[in-house]
């Protein structure tokens, strides 16, 4: 069989997942040596293939159980000493995830935080002490203590993540986030989305109510109550909110490994993919953005995506190689697609 002439990113991911037969295999490896462009192509679907493998190995961590594991290898500190141990296991790194520990000392009992990180692209679900459920998305931060103690439950975030909250009168659940506005709740399911380095945060409620708290133009502290389907985004930069009719499953779905598009906007479904895949997008037509988009796609195919849009709207893409890259091996770096 000669394949050479139809290899496609099909064909290039059954590659690197082992299943080609022996014969396949070295056609697929003579057509990567025919051409930058097709190797090009081939270390875009392993990047793809790598990020749906971490996906598949790394289904759900435990942040409190994965720092045990590290802590038994070291010797348990003493009171004066937490800098100093701190240091030796200040960062583990669990892929996707970046875990770490901070200590602060004070004159009652050392308070101990748990960091974690995603990579960009990558998406990890995590056990909170008090049983609660985060789905945390690309490129995000998450700090919560090791242990909930007194009448509140409180993390800090830095990126994407959506929340599923055990129920507890006694302890509220708060989201502080790197600007002026936190997320209170007793027991729910949310979605709030607050990248360092954006111009708003938006916060979608699935089911049961928040309580959102932010610094409106005049400074002072303001409060708006939200119920199920809402969602409210709130700017910056002149410090008021707007309330969005917006089909929620479009902004959660990247918890369930899904895009989700239901009339989606051009100019969303670029935001919406570029977190996902890691993906810098260069539109070369600004009539583009008059389009929009119906579809649910599942794993982690950026190209059949891409394929929808030129198919239904005839969207032309090229894979771009970046400017500089010296390690073609790496595939941390982001994909860069032109659109046009």
């Amino acid at each position: 069989m000669d394949m050479q002439k139809h290899i496609d990113e099909h064909i290039l991911l059954s590659y690197y997942t082992g299943s080609l037969s022996a014969d396949q295999k070295q056609e697929v490896e003579q057509w990567l040596q025919e051409s930058e462009e097709n190797r090009k192509l081939a270390r875009d679907v392993q990047y793809i293939y790598m990020a749906t493998d971490t996906l598949n190995t790394i289904k759900e961590v435990n942040s409190t159980e994965a720092l045990e594991q590290v802590k038994k290898r070291f010797r348990k500190p003493n009171k004066t000493n937490y800098l100093v141990w701190f240091q030796k296991v200040a960062a583990i790194l669990i892929l996707p995830l970046l875990i770490s520990t901070i200590y602060f000392v004070s004159k009652k009992e050392p308070i101990e935080y748990i960091e974690i990180k995603t990579n960009p692209g990558m998406v990890a679900t995590l056990n909170l002490p008090d049983g609660s459920k985060v789905w945390l998305n690309s490129g995000s931060y998450l700090k919560h203590p090791q242990k909930f103690t007194g009448d509140t439950r409180t993390v800090e975030l830095n990126g994407e993540a959506y929340f599923s909250v055990q129920k507890d009168k006694s302890k509220r659940f708060i989201v502080n986030t790197p600007f002026n506005l936190k997320a209170e709740v007793l027991g729910t399911e949310f979605n709030i989305e607050a990248y360092k380095g954006s111009n708003q945060v938006t916060t979608s409620l699935i089911s049961g109510s928040v309580k959102l708290s932010f610094r409106n133009k005049e400074n002072n502290e303001e409060s708006f109550i939200m119920k199920p389907d809402d969602e409210v985004a709130y700017n910056i930069k002149t410090k008021g909110i707007k309330t969005n009719t917006s089909y929620l499953p479009t902004q959660i779905a990247w918890k369930d490994g899904l895009v989700v598009f239901r009339n989606t906007s051009f100019e969303e479904a670029l935001k919406i993919l570029g977190k996902r895949f890691n993906t810098d997008f260069i539109v070369k037509n600004d009539l583009l953005y008059e389009n929009s988009f119906t579809g649910t796609f599942s794993g982690q195919h950026l190209t059949l995506i891409l394929e929808h849009f030129r198919l239904s709207s005839g969207i032309q893409y090229k894979f771009i190689d970046p400017e500089v890259n010296q390690d073609k091996d790496k595939i941390s770096e982001k994909t860069i697609v032109e659109l046009y």
